[in-house]
């Protein structure tokens, strides 16, 4: 029988064993963040990710693989390699990706399944605060387990909608290599890269904190190195247009137009969405023959008390109403909006139209929760959607299924655990067609 010496050297052997276990772990693992699976079309898939610099490490993958090295990441952080991997596929195959460090050891591998056509759901969230370097002083305890969460969904794509890194003002929007130091930082979190690794294909939009300081418009001297940055980490270089980022993704039932709530914002023009994106959304809008149209914002839409972080503020109104009037007028079927940035989720409904414009408000990830907005937004309930006022973690999912002939949209509102918490149907019928 040990005595309590015996115990107390067995439990400090313990102790050492496991502090190098850890120090092996952490220091041989060449991998920091990724694969990660962004923007795509049907004959190639692009991967971004992040290895510690000591060695040069292989790729290898059953279909035609191209490696192209981030210029801007390894100029600036000699420590480390940032890639982009670019599979060139056949339509409709799947492919596997592995990575080796340079004595062969094996640091990741995964197949990439081809698309399967029943799973259509998708994920939405916004507002990802996570501490790194002088962040955590605001605040130091992450509370990022809903990434891990969302990484065991089976989901097809997962839309960030703005505030996707916070850049600290007049410290991280100074220098260019500030604003890429803080993306790495946040990309190295655990929780964070289990789930961006997951194989689901991420797309985002940005709000203030990714474009500058709080509630920064248009008129941000920085934005061209913030531009860059959220380009180049969310593989933003195929855009056609002007100076915003804003698109239209086109799947088989369903066109989500990526919005740009930021670089357009000028207050003293009125100006939102700018004449420039207005008119190609509109242009798009009348274009589009999927029976669904998601309109990705950063900020509400429906919304019609507050005046804040919504367009619906008074200096904005005629956007929006140039938006609505489009909408009506065309008749265009099938519109749904989605927004983020409340640090809170609610869903709001306008049913003055021709038929009732949702708007669903997904927010926050992982940010800290603004406890002096909710005593007065809970009074808000005049469009709310009775249940949908929900204010810890959250993330919804989307998921369109078919039945008897008609298409259906089930929506999901869930906590960090995966814990359903409003849930709300709507069937193409609900939306004009």
């Amino acid at each position: 029988m040990l005595n309590l010496s015996g115990v107390r050297v067995i439990r400090r052997l313990l102790s050492v064993s496991l502090f190098l276990f850890y120090i092996i772990v952490g220091f041989g693992q060449k991998l920091v963040s990724g694969p990660i699976l962004l923007p795509k079309n049907d004959s190639c898939d692009t991967h971004w990710l992040l290895v510690k610099k000591k060695k040069d490490i292989r790729f290898e993958s059953n279909a035609k693989l191209t490696v192209q090295e981030d210029t801007i990441v390894n100029h600036f952080f000699k420590r480390k390699r940032a890639y982009q991997l670019f599979v060139s596929k056949k339509l409709n195959s799947s492919y596997y990706l592995k990575l080796y460090n340079y004595k062969g050891d094996l640091l990741f591998h995964k197949t990439y399944e081809k698309h399967d056509p029943s799973n259509n759901s998708y994920l939405f969230g916004s507002c990802a605060f996570i501490p790194h370097g002088i962040t955590s002083i605001y605040r130091p305890n992450k509370m990022n387990k809903i990434y891990r969460t969302m990484s065991k969904e089976n989901a097809h794509k997962m839309f960030w909608l703005g505030d996707n890194v916070y850049l600290f003002p007049n410290v991280d929007t100074e220098k260019l290599v500030r604003i890429y130091r803080r993306y790495l930082g946040v990309r190295k979190d655990r929780s964070l890269k289990m789930f961006l690794s997951s194989g689901v294909e991420h797309h985002a939009i940005w709000d203030d904190h990714d474009f500058g300081p709080n509630n920064a418009s248009g008129l941000f001297n920085n934005v061209g190195l913030t531009t860059l940055a959220f380009k180049s980490f969310w593989n933003k270089f195929n855009l056609k247009q002007d100076s915003g980022i804003y698109e239209v993704l086109k799947t088989k039932n369903i066109d989500f137009f990526l919005l740009d709530c930021r670089t357009f914002l000028k207050v003293k023009k009125s100006s939102f969405l700018g004449n420039t994106q207005l008119n190609w959304l509109k242009k798009e809008l009348a274009q589009s023959n999927a029976k669904f149209k998601f309109l990705l914002f950063s900020n509400q839409v429906i919304n019609p008390k507050t005046n804040h972080e919504t367009i619906n503020r008074g200096l904005f109104k005629k956007e929006k109403e140039e938006l609505f009037n489009f909408i009506q007028k065309k008749e265009i079927n099938g519109v749904i909006f989605f927004s983020g940035d409340r640090h809170f989720a609610e869903l709001h409904v306008d049913d003055t139209k021709n038929y009732p414009l949702y708007d669903f408000t997904t927010s926050p990830l992982s940010s800290p929760r603004h406890q002096l907005f909710f005593k007065e937004e809970k009074k808000n309930t005049a469009t709310r959607v009775v249940g949908s006022f929900f204010t810890n973690k959250n993330y919804l999912k989307c998921t369109l299924k078919e039945q008897n002939n008609l298409s259906f949209l089930f929506f999901e509102l869930k906590n960090k655990h995966g814990k359903e918490v409003f849930k709300f149907q709507i069937s193409e019928k609900d939306l004009g067609h």
